[in-house]
């Protein structure tokens, strides 16, 4: 009798075990038919910031569908557009009639609040039931043809064929605004359950952006997991976070300045084109400056204490010279223990995070790394122009440390190469514009930095795709020197500034067109093919091949000539308007009405 209930505990023991370990160890499986001589390793992808479906949920938790029958995302934020026009119409109107601020501040306070709050975590910085992320737990090549397209819009991988069989990649999807720890620890069982399902022992681990801050953790609190890697290749990892949250944090935002916001913000945050930021610049002046101030003061006090403070992984992508004042302002009050218990934790493996990677480096596990730079933080905080980075990330996080002028700036004359990391005196890691010192990054040899790259336009770089295909596929590529088509230092492009042309000119009959045009644009076409698919390019290189084939295809009339919005009378009223009123409303101008405005406006572009 004892035997029995002793066998029935450990039975329901094991059960409690395996379902304990999350939906992960539940669908463990076997999809892969290699053996013990299988030369690949498994990667697994940890993707960015928004890289991963997470949807709305019904109170039943069946999804939530738009009217076209579509899933609705939940990130960033739920939008629920009549709802804001219940809230916010009456008090839009009053404040408008009356130049006033009668509830119209508040309303837009309660509105971002409603569209950010799907993502609201509670006092544990656990998130709340009415999101799902929808997650891969199986190798690609077991993904529906929805998944599929989920994963390749954030990373086009299926465009840059790889030898790596695709049963051999896996794509760990999460909420990026979810519990850090859990995302650690989901990933260290998702790692696990990759290992059972191929039969390998090891595998490669890929984290993008944000997923350096959740490889951070699982250094930090798994190092017994550096067992389970073959190689490491980081992808503008957000290792040190970055100074976006930071200043936003520690109550440093640009925008919130009047005269800032009047004045070149929406421009300069490239998000707008000129055309539509400098329209905005002027139609905001129906309501006095106050109003408008006080709307988005309110609206970020409430995004920020209400939303953003209870994410921890938010948290994660805060430097760590910013976290101690930004936790102490917002994290010190008794209800907010635990989540500043957690911070607290994640910020001891963001300070450990150079020791941990070299750690994988002393137990022979190779490290790779891909940094941008040459692209100002996006302006949101105040810091954003005093630093190098990629629009979203400053390169110190990315890069390790390695040493950088600012944008558009240059290292001093008399500055040489400091070899921190390198110990080679043939080694050359000064960019050749002089702007980057490599060799005071963590991994000197092993970070291949492009040049003029956006960090959320990464996707379209196809070097950077072809790049890591290769890095996982095989050991070929071991440093900066091991491929002359991969050197340290290369530029930024958007490969849709070629493709979109290219697919245009497949269509043309050139049995129609004067043999000048037609050998101009089979030139044109051959130029561009060669170089899509060429790794490393010169400078402007992308440009002026797109800018031939663009011409010849304008030409013949294959192409519509691109009319740009032209911004120059916009830019100028909304220019004339800052000189003369400062950040005024239209009525606030003193002595002038509306009408007299717009013929002084007029009267300057006759």
């Amino acid at each position: 009798m004892k035997n029995k209930i002793v066998k029935m505990l450990a039975a329901v023991m094991a059960v409690v075990m395996i379902f304990g370990m999350s939906g992960v160890a539940a669908y463990a499986g076997t999809y892969s038919d290699c053996d013990e001589n299988c030369p690949y390793y498994p990667t697994i992808i940890v993707p960015g910031l928004g890289q991963s479906s997470v949807i709305v949920l019904n109170d039943d938790g069946t999804p939530k569908l738009d009217k076209d029958g579509n899933k609705i995302s939940a990130f960033p934020a739920y939008v629920q557009i009549d709802k804001i026009i219940k809230r916010a119409a009456v008090p839009a109107l009053m404040s408008l009639v009356s130049q006033r601020d009668i509830g119209l501040s508040d309303a837009v306070a309660d509105a971002i609040y409603d569209a950010f709050s799907i993502n609201v975590c509670d006092l544990n910085a656990q998130p709340g039931a009415n999101v799902k992320t929808e997650t891969f737990l199986y190798p690609y090549s077991e993904c529906s043809d929805y998944e599929k397209e989920i994963i390749n819009t954030h990373i086009p991988f299926e465009m840059y064929p790889t030898e790596l069989p695709q049963d051999h990649i896996y794509y760990f999807a999460y909420n990026s605004f979810a519990n850090h720890i859990g995302l650690v620890e989901d990933l260290y069982k998702y790692i696990q359950m990759v290992k059972e399902q191929t039969g390998h022992d090891k595998v490669n681990l890929v984290p993008i952006s944000q997923g350096g801050s959740i490889a951070n953790g699982l250094f930090e609190y798994h190092p017994e997991v550096m067992d389970d890697l073959h190689k490491v290749l980081f992808i503008v990892p957000a290792l040190d976070g970055s100074i976006i949250i930071g200043d936003v944090f520690n109550d440093r935002v640009t925008f919130l300045d009047s005269d800032y916001l009047y004045n070149g913000f929406l421009e300069e945050i490239r998000l707008l084109d000129e055309h539509t930021a400098h329209l905005i610049e002027i139609l905001a002046r129906i309501l006095p400056d106050e109003i408008i101030m006080e709307s988005l003061n309110k609206g970020v006090k409430r995004l920020v204490e209400d939303v953003m403070i209870r994410s921890t992984s938010m948290w994660a992508l805060c430097p760590s010279g910013d976290y101690p004042t930004a936790a102490e302002k917002y994290l010190s009050s008794p209800e907010m223990s635990e989540i500043r218990k957690q911070t607290d934790k994640y910020y001891q493996a963001q300070l450990h995070s150079d020791a941990n990677i070299e750690k994988l480096l002393a137990k022979g596990i190779p490290v790779l790394c891909v940094a941008e730079y040459d692209f100002a933080v996006i302006n949101v905080g105040e810091r954003w122009n005093t630093m190098n980075g990629d629009f979203i990330i400053q390169l110190d996080s990315t890069s390790m440390g390695a040493t950088s002028a600012n944008c558009g700036e240059t290292l001093p004359d008399d500055y040489f190469q400091q070899n921190t990391h390198c110990s080679n005196p043939s080694h050359n890691h000064i960019s050749p514009e002089r702007m980057v010192d490599a060799s005071t990054g963590l991994l000197a040899d092993t970070t291949f930095y492009y040049r003029y790259q956006r960090h959320d336009l990464t996707r379209h770089n196809n070097a950077i795709l072809q790049l890591a295909m290769k890095v996982i596929a095989n050991d070929d590529i071991k440093d900066v020197y091991s491929d002359p088509d991969f050197p340290q230092f290369n530029f930024g492009r958007d490969i849709r500034e070629l493709e979109e042309p290219l697919e245009i000119a497949e269509g043309v009959d050139t049995s129609k067109l004067s043999k000048a045009d037609a050998d101009e644009l089979n030139a044109a076409v051959e130029e561009a093919k060669i170089l899509i698919v060429k790794p490393a390019i010169e400078e402007d290189e992308y440009e002026k091949t797109a800018g031939r084939l663009n011409a010849i295809l304008e030409k013949i009339g294959a192409k519509d000539k691109e009319k740009e919005k032209d911004p120059t009378f916009l830019g100028k009223v909304s220019s004339w308007l800052f000189e003369h009123y400062g950040s005024d409303g239209f009525s606030e101008m003193p002595g002038d009405t509306l009408r007299n405005i717009i013929t002084k406006i007029t009267s300057i572009f006759r």
